[in-house]
Order: C-alpha cells, then structure tokens, then sequence
C-alpha cells in the first residue's frame, strides 16, 4: 500500500489536502484561516489499519516527509492492534522519510460533536480550550454534491453495500443484482470474500451503477413497498418522469433503498449541527473548526468498523492543524476499558514532535458526566446524543434511552429530549452488547443511589434478560460449539450477516 500524489488545493475560503492510497484520493477540508500540515502524518494515520488488515507493506512518498516521533511509535500501535485482533490485522512494515512535526496554529483544541464525552471535556477544560473540532466525514456522512451520475465519494460504505447486492434479501437488492454485469457481480464477490482489490470493485459498480440509472425505471410498488421513499422522491415519481429527470428518479429510488451505503444531496443536517454547536461554544468565546473529509468511506472499503478507525481519525486530524495540545474525549471511564481505537493505550501515540494529543475523560462514567453538564443548562440543552439525527434526539433510540434515564434521576429541569417512556416499556428494551451494558449497569446504580425503586427494577429486569440470552449462547459456544445457533440460522434461513472488522475477531 502506498500514499503518494499528495496535493494542496486553495479556494476562496477553505484549503484542502488529499493524498492517493490504494488508488483512493483520501482528502480533508478546512476553513482557510487555519494552516494545514503539508507532511503525510494525517495520511499515515489513516492508512496503517487499512495496510494491517491487508498484510501489505505500507510506503510514503519520499517527498512526503512523516515526523519522527509517530514514526517511532508505529511498533507500538500495531502491537496494540495485533495484540486485540491477531485474526484480522498483521504487524507490517512503515517506510518513509522522517522530519520532525511542528506546531501549525496557536491554542488548545478538543473534538466536539455536542455529545456527553465532548461536552464533560469541554466543561472540564473550558479555561484552557480555545478551539473545538466537528468532523463532517466522522459523526456524519453526506455528500451535497450528488448528482444523477455516480461517481467514487457517492458510494460511502462499499463494504456494506457490496454486501446487500451479493447476498440479497430485498426485492430492490434481488432486482440490482441482476441488473448487474455478470463481471461486476464476480468482483463484488471476490472483494467481499477476500478484501481484495477494493478499486476494481469499485470501478465496475460504479460502471453498472451509471448504466443502470440511464435505463428504464427502477420503481414498482411492490418491489420498493418495504423502502421508505423521500417526499422529493415520491413527487418526482409522481410527475412521471423521462430523459434526465428519469435518470435524477432512479438515483434517487437507489439512495433511499440503500441509505447507509449510497450518498444523497443532503447538506442540510450537517450545516444546521455546525451553526447549534457553534452557538454553544462561541457563548464560551471559544471558537468551532468545521472539517469536512472522506475519511470513513476510505475505511469502510477495507470493511473497518468505526470502533477500530476512529482513533486514527482523530489523531489524523490533529496533525494536520498542528495545535499544541489537542484533547480527544474518552468513551469509557477507567473501569469499563476494552479494545477500543479511541483508547487511553492508543492516542498519545499518534502525537508528533508539534503536537500532544491526550486521551481525555476516564476518571469519569457517563453519569458522573452527565451529572457536570446538568450544572451548565447551555451544555445541556445543546446536548445531542442520537445517532439517527445530528440535531434531534428521538427519544427512542439506545443511546438516547440511556441518557434520558440518567437525566431523569438527575432531576434535570429541561431536556432536549422527548417524555421518557414509563418503566414498563424500559423493561422490554434489549441490551446490545458489552458497550451498552457499561452504561447500563452506571444508570441501574444510579437508580439505587437516587432512591427510585420503580425505575431501578424495571432496569434490573431488563439486564437479567439480556443475561439469560448471553447465559445461553455462550454454553452453545462452549459445551456445542455454536451448534444452536447455526442450527436457528438454517431454521430462519437467515445469513450469518455483515459484519465490521473490529478492535476484537468477530464471534460467528
């Protein structure tokens, strides 16, 4: 693997750095005002799990200098990441040229998307931070610049989406993949299969992706009745539509079908987070960095979760402002640390000789964060935790359950957050792995502290649930080898599904 062709692009109010990896243009965008890093630390960051995952040697550019410092402490990330997942990634060798990092803007920084890890850092350091980072390309994936025609930034989760065509389980799904060249359907296969040759897949989708839209129309009720169609969708097709706007339709009829894998002309959600958060810390006299980047869509094609990139996001990021010192808000506290690539382990490691970066955060858990923000009623309100929204909370979601909860018990006055259900719909909410129960268990504690019997049984009776399901699949894994549940798969007819690269092997 190999980063090379690195260029710089200035326009009117923004300046852009992009570098070529594995024939991918990785690029990130920021507001002219601040200097960017013309070195490959940034590229570097990003591509080292990548390169792991696919056992390759991983080579800079001679020209494209890398500090030092990170250079030197390569051995010890990928250690790290080998250590926790030896299945999936390989120690590799680094080769690049070494010249020291240096500070590029003055002031302290912290990511910040509004959320209850950034917030507490941001609280708990308001004196010192000057400057807060959002990444468009991190918390959020769009690209407004969507058209009719496809092209490689519109497919921002390869992995995902040759997936569902490959094994299709939907009408729409079932109904591209045949559509598709019997060669496009071959490389999507032999991608998903191996991880191999990611350009080529890409380059044959995108060809089928273009013939296809350019041909008749895509929509029949019964085939997209389980695809929730936009209101711009729905009036389209209601104007029965010929030529270009027949092409525009069928793309559109792609997005909705596909959401989460093909990019739509939304900007909106983004620029409306950016404007709150920017509200928020500007009544602090700090200041917000909107960087925009293809960041995740560069890990996605290798089929890297976001748990395991996310630290070399972030430390990438960080190089290429160049502050002094740069705060990443920690998810966990100290006694709830796993494998994680955000990690008190990992992100000093990416610092360079300019720049500190600080792992931030484990002295606390979600309560005792939530508990410092409930002080400050703009953190408060400004609060934004759900997934589905960069702007709303619905109020449904895990995340947003969790965090209701905690308010709740906390007494909060107000809450950017709908009623919370009564315990009786709590009781019946599901558990979803090792994350969600560190939280969990915070707020069934928190609930006995409070004095709240009611919700703190409704709480505990929804654990014991969960641990009776994972009482039960792990003597299937150990006394039968999994038996059960391949059995309930064949029973289903359903797949073994799609899974991510993590920080840990996957259990199938």
């Amino acid at each position: 693997m190999r980063i090379s062709n690195w260029e710089y692009e200035a326009g009117a109010d923004f300046s852009r750095v992009s570098a070529e990896i594995d024939g991918f243009r990785l690029w990130y965008r920021a507001p002219k005002a601040y200097t960017l890093s013309k070195t490959g630390d940034a590229f570097l960051a990003a591509a080292l799990l990548p390169a792991m995952r696919q056992g390759e040697k991983l080579e800079v550019d001679p020209k494209l200098p890398v500090s030092g410092k990170l250079l030197g402490n390569l051995a010890q990330i990928q250690d790290i990441f080998h250590s926790w997942n030896p299945k999936d990634l390989r120690v590799v060798p680094v080769s690049a040229t070494a010249a020291p990092g240096r500070s590029l803007n003055a002031g302290v920084q912290s990511f910040f998307s509004g959320g209850v890890d950034s917030a507490y850092t941001f609280l708990r350091h308001q004196k010192e931070i000057t400057h807060v980072v959002c990444i468009h390309g991190f918390d959020f994936f769009l690209n407004p610049g969507a058209t009719s025609v496809f092209t490689l930034p519109d497919l921002k989760d390869l992995s995902q989406l040759a997936w569902k065509i490959t094994q299709p389980k939907g009408a729409v799904a079932a109904q591209l993949n045949r559509l598709l060249a019997d060669s496009t359907r071959q490389a999507l296969s032999r991608y998903r299969n191996t991880g191999a040759e990611p350009a080529a897949a890409e380059a044959a989708l995108l060809q089928d992706l273009n013939r296809i839209v350019a041909g008749p129309s895509l929509y029949e009720p019964q085939r997209f009745a389980g695809v929730s169609l936009r209101q711009e969708t729905q009036q389209l097709l209601g104007r029965n539509p010929q030529g270009a706007e027949l092409a525009n339709l069928n793309r559109m009829l792609l997005e909705d079908a596909f959401p989460m894998e093909i990019s739509g002309k939304q900007g909106g959600q983004y620029v409306t987070a950016v404007e709150r958060n920017t509200r928020f810390v500007e009544s602090f006299g700090k200041k917000l960095i909107p960087i925009e980047t293809n960041y995740f869509p560069f890990g996605y094609r290798y089929n890297l979760g976001r748990n395991l990139s996310q630290g070399g996001c972030l430390g990438g990021v960080a190089e290429l402002l160049g502050f002094p010192r740069v705060y990443i808000p920690a998810s966990y506290s100290y006694n709830q640390l796993f494998p994680l690539g955000s990690h008190p382990l990992l992100d000093y490691l990416w610092s360079n000789e300019g720049v500190e970066i600080l792992h931030d955060g484990c002295e606390a858990g979600r309560t005792d964060k939530l508990r410092l923000i409930c002080q400050t009623e703009s953190a408060l309100m400004n609060l934004r935790v759900c997934f589905n929204d960069a702007n709303e909370n619905c109020g449904k979601c895990l995340k947003c359950l969790r965090t209701m909860v905690s308010l709740k018990l906390f007494h909060a006055p107000k809450m950017p957050f709908p009623p919370l259900p009564p315990p009786e719909v709590l009781r019946r909410n599901s558990i979803s792995g090792e994350v969600e129960m560190a939280f969990f268990d915070e707020n069934v504690e928190l609930a006995r502290q409070c004095g709240e019997p009611e919700l703190r049984d409704a709480l505990v009776a929804c654990k014991k649930r969960h641990d009776r399901v994972a009482g039960i699949k792990k003597l299937d894994q150990v006394l039968l080898g999994g038996f059960v549940l391949r059995q309930y798969r064949k029973y289903v007819k359903a797949p073994a599904g799609f899974y991510r690269i993590d920080t840990t092997p996957v259990d199938l």
